[in-house]
């Protein structure tokens, strides 16, 4: 399985587990600027993400914390 399939399955775990918790919007916010997006950047720095495979975990993780927002 390849580094963006593992990391996607890891995301989609994590806004699950998100959505059934109590978290609230800035400590998801935090979470993903502090440890998710530089761990993610990590991968891109050391070629095991392409620039388009890292833009479209961005590009979730944006749209997901988008989502838990518009639900407040």
């Amino acid at each position: 399985m390849s580094v963006y399939n593992d990391l996607k399955k890891s995301l989609e775990k994590y806004f699950e587990d998100v959505r059934e918790g109590s978290f609230s919007y800035k400590r998801i916010e935090w979470e993903l600027d502090n440890l998710i997006y530089p761990y993610i950047g990590n991968f891109l720095a050391t070629g095991d993400l392409s620039r388009e495979e890292a833009r479209e975990l961005f590009r979730y993780c944006e749209e997901r914390l988008k989502e838990f927002r518009e639900d407040l």
